[in-house]
């Protein structure tokens, strides 16, 4: 028998740092998915704490958030407004304020018409008709009902008499589908459609109608996802997230929208320019969604439903709001993607340090189900046991209360088999 020697290829030490952005490549930073995570000084911070507001009454399950600023809950076809309560014979689709004569007055659309919110009760607006949706504009209640749009007489949202400057209605067939929902934005009253939206405007006194149908491609709007945030509006449809701004109507890109199951709906809300909105991910995970100037995050709360002005949210009967100096409910979990980083066919992974503040977990996957795990503290050098090998490399990372995440460094050996 003759002696063989064996033959190892050559491999190279190399060290890769990876600098993750939220949702988006960015400046030699790496795209990331990440939730209960924010973008502050180059580095993602912990975020997603919560502070109690108050507690609702029994049954609260739904937010209404009125343009005055009041917040009203719903619990069964109960209506609460601080101390005063209104009995409806079914729950309300909206609920608005509208600034009149004596004062603020309310206003709640049922399934079967307008009712006025006084102080002996809810009382039925004689001539109201039905509708789905409402909003105020040009100083008139407008009611939408299929493709029929309702409207008072100006300055008096009770007169439902019509006449030629009185109150009104008006037919607007289009391919877009049934009127969902409406918005006031920039002097002109939006008509959001199944699959599309009208932007109606009165130039003259006695209600001039133009209606434009403005451009625009998406499909199953998600009527509870819409509102004006400030200089542009934000709603979601079955295939993702949009925002108009002027007469433009564009797809949000790099926010994360990919990783949100629209079929199970989206409840959104403005505060100032930020939209917040409960949804749910692919994952299942009850999340909610926020949108602020171009960045966005997930936080790890569950929000039964949401209301704008100062952003508040309910769960479990309890109203909450937003606290980035409170612990996380939920620890932040960053996920670099599956990649090459650059380096040769054959390679193991050696080991990883953070760069940053905390402690962390990482499982490193090289696909096909290999993964390895270590955990520790920012600056420490984390070596896997055995090493991992693979042709592209994967890292989920969970990090520690109040952890900030700048860089990963992967110790990795390349070279070829």
């Amino acid at each position: 028998m003759i002696a063989k020697s064996l033959r190892f290829p050559t491999l190279t030490k190399k060290r890769v740092r990876v600098k993750p952005s939220l949702f988006r490549e960015s400046s030699g930073r790496t795209a990331v998915f990440a939730l209960n995570a924010a973008e502050r000084g180059g580095a993602l911070i912990e975020t997603g704490g919560k502070k109690l507001v108050e507690t609702l009454p029994t049954g609260t399950e739904k937010l209404f958030r009125t343009a005055d600023g009041t917040l009203f809950s719903l619990a069964g076809n109960v209506l609460s407004k601080g101390e005063d309560t209104f009995t409806l014979s079914s729950p309300p689709v909206d609920v608005l304020s509208f600034e009149g004569d004596t004062g603020t007055e309310y206003y709640a659309m049922i399934a079967s018409g307008l009712y006025a919110l006084g102080t002996t009760g809810a009382a039925a607006v004689t001539g109201a008709s039905a509708g789905t949706c409402m909003a105020v504009f040009g100083e008139r209640l407008f009611i939408a009902s299929g493709e029929t749009l309702s409207y008072s007489a100006p300055l008096d949202v009770t007169d439902w008499e019509q006449s030629a400057d009185g109150a009104g209605s008006i037919d607007l067939p289009s391919r877009g589908g049934n009127i969902v929902k409406l918005v006031p934005y920039k002097g002109q009253l939006l008509l959001f459609r199944e699959r599309g939206i009208t932007a109606l405007t009165a130039p003259g006194d006695f209600l001039d109608f133009q209606a434009e149908e403005l451009a625009c491609a998406f499909s199953g709007l998600i009527p509870d996802s819409v509102a004006a945030c400030g200089s542009r509006v934000v709603f979601a449809a079955k295939d993702g997230l949009y925002a108009l701004k002027g007469s433009t109507v564009s797809a949000i890109e790099d926010c994360g929208a990919e990783y949100i199951d629209f079929t199970k709906g989206a409840v959104g809300a403005a505060a100032g320019e930020s939209y917040y909105a409960a949804v749910t991910l692919k994952s299942g995970e009850k999340c909610i969604f926020v949108f602020t100037g171009e960045r966005a995050s997930l936080l790890r709360l569950e929000a039964e439903s949401v209301a704008g002005g100062e952003f508040v949210f309910l769960r479990d009967g309890k109203l909450y709001a937003l606290d980035e100096a409170a612990a996380a409910e939920r620890e932040m979990v960053v996920e670099f993607p599956l990649s090459e980083y650059g380096v040769s066919e054959a390679r193991y992974l050696d080991a990883v340090r953070v760069e940053g503040e905390g402690c962390f977990r990482i499982t490193a996957s090289a696909g096909k189900g290999l993964c390895r795990h270590v955990r520790g503290r920012a600056g420490e050098e984390l070596r896997f046991v055995p090493p991992l090998k693979g042709s592209a490399f994967s890292l989920r990372v969970k990090c520690s209360a109040g952890a900030r995440l700048s860089a990963v460094i992967l110790d990795i050996r390349e070279g070829r088999a």
